[in-house]
């Protein structure tokens, strides 16, 4: 594929999650969920990141600050609009679209959903996911030969198409001024007067484009974050993943259930994290040391803790 600049939408305030914090800016073991995405992006080498905000703009500029550009989203009117927001600043001729709240996906799939558009040729490939239980979804749809014809909402679909367990993960890769074109021909269809990014599919579809699905298997990967169970949910696959990291190098974590450390910590050789242990920020351990148990450290210092006991 050619030079292409990814958009992230990043505005949305996460009314599910019940926080004054911008959804994008809940962590998970000291990470933002922004930055998840904006990591595996780097790691495939886009030409710039846009990052979508909203009303709370210095917040997330103060998160992230010069690392991705910024387009603002005043007004929520919808994924449509805020990737309407974002495009218009793109200097390149490609888009790859990204909800920032899936820090799950992986750059093996952002590769492939990239490569994929540019070997079938496509006007637009849409990242998809086969569910057990697709409940809560958006789901695509397919005309008689097979071809991607459209996204229906959950809550919008028939029975019959609500049998569909293909979903959309939120991900699109295609030409910025056919993008473009398509949002400015769509009208919203609610009461919100929001547009939606996924009605792009069907009016490309009309216009007899190509429009292809790349598919994903892995129900973990794709998954959004939409309140504070997803979000613990998340949390728990990252924190097993990274404490089977630390464990492969030979550290020794007695009760991974009680203990936290945080993505940004060092961990040496020869470690042994003991039970009922948090350690976060900017903190290094030493080879050879033991940790806890009933410890708690940020940036490198020791925090007082406290038990309650009755």
């Amino acid at each position: 594929m050619n030079k292409f600049s990814v958009i992230i939408l990043g505005a949305g305030i996460g009314k599910r999650m019940y926080s004054k914090t911008p959804k994008v800016l809940h962590k998970i073991l000291g990470r933002p969920l922004i930055s998840f995405i904006i990591g595996k992006i780097n790691a495939i080498k886009c030409d710039e990141i846009i990052a979508v905000i909203g009303k709370n703009t210095k917040s997330i500029k103060k998160e992230l600050g010069k690392t991705v550009r910024y387009a603002v989203q005043p007004i929520p009117l919808g994924t449509g609009d805020a990737a309407r927001k974002g495009i218009e600043i793109a200097t390149c001729t490609n888009v790859l679209i990204l909800n920032g709240d899936i820090p799950l996906l992986s750059e093996h799939t952002l590769r492939g959903l990239i490569d994929h558009h540019q070997q079938e040729k496509a006007h637009l490939t849409i990242l998809t996911c086969l569910m057990k239980n697709p409940f809560g979804y958006g789901r695509i749809l397919k005309d008689k030969r097979g071809r991607v014809s459209g996204i229906i909402e959950d809550t919008d679909a028939t029975p019959k198409q609500q049998r569909v367990n293909e979903i959309n993960v939120g991900a699109y890769c295609g030409n910025k001024q056919m993008i473009l074109s398509a949002l400015d021909d769509i009208k919203p269809q609610n009461q919100q007067g929001e547009l939606y990014l996924t009605d792009i599919v069907k009016e490309l579809y009309n216009q007899r484009k190509r429009i292809v699905g790349f598919r994903i298997y892995d129900e973990d990967e794709m998954m959004g974050i939409n309140s504070q169970s997803d979000l613990t949910r998340a949390r728990q696959i990252i924190k097993t993943r990274w404490f089977n990291e630390l464990m492969s190098q030979g550290v020794s974590i007695e009760d991974p259930t009680s203990t936290d450390i945080d993505l940004s910590v060092k961990v040496g050789k020869f470690v042994n994290i003991r039970p009922h242990t948090l350690i976060e920020g900017k903190t290094k351990i030493k080879d050879g040391t033991t940790v806890g148990p009933f410890t708690w450290i940020v940036d490198g210092k020791k925090r007082a803790v406290k038990l309650n006991v009755r």
